[in-house]
C-alpha cells in the first residue's frame, strides 16, 4: 500500500466537515422520498404513479440545471472560491424546501395535491442542484492521491449512511410525533429536518477549504456546451456513470413494491407493524453499509477498485434472490436478510464512484488543461437522479402493473401478490447484473493516473 503525501492527506476533521453535508442532502431528498407514498398515495388519494410522476418530472429540468450549476462553478472566480458561496446559498433553499413541501392546504382534490408535490419537487429540485452540484465537485478536487481519494469517499459515505438509518424510521417517527396523523406528523419532522440541513451545509462551508491549484490546472474557461461534449467523450465516465444508474435502479425501482408487499402481504395490512419492521430493516442496511464501508476501502487497495467494484455488485444478486424467500407471510425478522445483503453493493457506488471520477478528471486536465470537477459531477450527479426519480416513477408504474388496487389494501388477490414478489426479486437481479457487465470495460487503472500526474507535472514545469 502506498504511502500518501503529507500535502495530499485530508484531515480527519476536515472529512467530518465536508461529510456533514452529504448527511445533509440525503436526509433532504430521502425524506420526500420517504414519505410521498404514505402521505400523498395513503392519506391523500393521489394514486402512487402520479407520486411518482411529480417526483420524477423535475428531472427534465435537472438536465439543463445541473450542467449549467456544474459550468458555472468551474468557472466561478469568487474571494470565498469556486464551490463553497454555491454550497450555502443552495443548503438554505434546499433546507426551505424540504420543509415547504408539506405545508399543503387541506381538504383538496387528489388532483391539487398531485399539482402541490409536483410544483413542490420541482423547487426542491432546483435548490438540490445548487448546493449538491459544487459540493460533490468540491470533494473530487480536495486530493490528488488514488488511494485518499476512496478514503474521502469513505468518510463521506459513513456520514451519509448515519442519515439513512434516521430515514428509514421516518414513517414511525412521523406517525409518533403525529399521533397517526402522517400529515401532521410530516410537518413537524419536515421543519426538524429543514434546519439541520441549513446548519451542516453551513459547517462544510466554514471548515472545508478550497484546494488551491496552478494556473494550469484552473485552466480556460470552457462554455457549458464545450463543457458537456468533452464530458461525455470520456467512455470510461460514461460507463460508471451508466453502472451507477442501474445500481440504484435495481433496489429503487422495486423498493417501493417492497414496502406494500412488507405490510399488506408479510404483515396482513397492519401498517404498524410494518413500519416498525421497515425501519429495522431499513436500519440493517444502513448499519451493513457503514460496517461495509471499511472492507471496500481496504479491498480497494488490494485488488483495485473496479474489481471492488464488481464484487460488491455481485451482493445484489444474492441479496435479489433472498428477497423471494424472506418477503412471505409472518416473515418477521426474515426482512432483514435481504437489506444486509443489499448494503455492499450500494454502498459500493457511493464510495467508489466518486474515486473513480475524480481518477477520471486527471485523464481529463491531460487533455483539456481544465479542472472540471463541477461538470463531471453535474453529470454524475444528474445520471443518479435520474435514476432516482426515474426509479420512483417506475416503481409507481410497476406496482400498478402487478395488479395492485390501493382499495383493496391486503384483500389484493394471489395473482397480484405473486407478480409483486416476482416483481421485487427479479428486478434487482436483471439491473445488477446488467450494471456488472458495463462496468466489466472499465479500464482506468493506478497506473493509467499515475502516468496522468507526471504529464501534468511535465506540463506545469514547461509553463513555468
Amino acid at each position: 500500500m502506498s504511502t500518501v503525501p503529507e500535502a495530499e492527506r485530508v484531515p480527519p476533521a476536515t472529512r467530518v466537515a465536508y461529510g456533514s453535508s452529504a448527511f445533509a442532502e440525503n436526509l433532504a431528498i430521502n425524506s420526500v422520498n420517504q414519505l410521498a407514498n404514505p402521505v400523498f398515495n395513503l392519506t391523500l388519494g393521489v394514486s402512487p404513479t402520479l407520486v411518482g410522476t411529480a417526483i420524477a418530472l423535475p428531472r427534465l429540468w435537472d438536465a439543463v440545471m445541473d450542467p449549467w450549476i456544474g459550468n458555472l462553478s468551474d468557472n466561478a472566480r469568487t474571494r470565498w472560491g469556486r464551490r463553497r458561496p454555491f454550497i450555502l446559498i443552495g443548503a438554505f433553499l434546499t433546507a426551505l424546501c424540504t420543509a415547504g413541501i408539506w405545508f399543503f392546504p387541506e381538504g383538496r382534490s387528489p388532483t391539487f395535491y398531485f399539482g402541490w408535490l409536483a410544483i413542490g419537487c420541482f423547487l426542491l429540485s432546483t435548490a438540490y442542484s445548487i448546493f449538491v452540484v459544487p459540493y460533490g465537485a468540491l470533494g473530487l478536487e480536495l486530493t490528488r492521491d488514488y488511494h485518499e481519494r476512496t478514503r474521502l469517499m469513505g468518510s463521506k459515505s459513513m456520514l451519509h449512511k448515519l442519515s439513512g438509518v434516521l430515514n428509514q424510521w421516518l414513517l414511525k417517527i412521523v406517525q409518533i410525533v403525529g399521533q397517526n396523523n402522517l400529515v401532521a406528523g410530516s410537518r413537524f419532522c419536515g421543519v426538524i429536518i429543514g434546519c439541520l440541513v441549513a446548519v451542516l451545509g453551513a459547517i462544510t462551508v466554514w471548515r472545508v477549504p478550497e484546494r488551491a491549484r496552478p494556473a494550469v490546472a484552473t485552466g480556460p474557461k470552457l462554455s457549458l456546451w464545450q463543457g458537456w461534449r468533452e464530458t461525455m467523450k470520456r467512455g470510461d465516465f460514461v460507463r460508471l456513470g451508466s453502472a451507477q444508474m442501474l445500481i440504484y435502479a435495481s433496489f429503487l425501482i422495486v423498493d417501493n413494491t417492497g414496502f406494500y408487499l412488507n405490510v399488506f402481504y408479510v404483515n396482513g395490512g397492519d401498517m404498524a407493524k410494518g413500519a416498525l419492521l421497515k425501519g429495522f430493516a431499513g436500519m440493517a442496511f444502513q448499519l451493513g453499509g457503514l460496517a461495509a464501508i471499511p472492507g471496500i476501502v481496504w479491498l480497494s487497495q488490494r485488488i483495485g477498485k473496479k474489481n471492488t467494484f464488481l464484487l460488491c455488485t455481485a451482493s445484489l444478486v444474492v441479496a435479489g434472490v433472498s428477497k423471494w424467500f424472506c418477503y412471505v407471510p409472518d416473515a418477521g425478522w426474515l426482512l432483514v436478510i435481504p437489506s444486509l445483503l443489499l448494503a455492499p453493493g450500494l454502498v459500493a457506488v457511493m464510495v467508489l464512484v466518486p474515486s473513480m471520477t475524480a481518477d477520471i478528471c486527471d485523464l481529463d486536465e491531460v487533455k483539456t488543461g481544465a479542472r472540471r470537477e463541477g461538470m463531471f459531477n453535474a453529470v454524475l450527479g444528474w445520471k443518479l437522479k435520474v435514476a432516482l426519480s426515474g426509479s420512483i416513477f417506475l416503481a409507481g408504474v410497476a406496482l400498478e402493473l402487478t395488479g395492485w388496487q390501493t382499495n383493496l389494501k391486503a384483500a389484493q388477490s394471489e395473482e397480484t401478490f405473486f407478480a409483486m414478489r416476482v416483481a421485487f426479486s427479479v428486478g434487482t437481479i436483471v439491473f445488477a447484473l446488467i450494471a456488472a457487465a458495463i462496468i466489466a470495460g472499465y479500464r482506468v487503472t493506478e497506473e493509467t493516473v499515475a502516468e496522468s500526474r507526471r504529464a501534468m507535472q511535465a506540463r506545469s514545469n514547461a509553463a513555468g
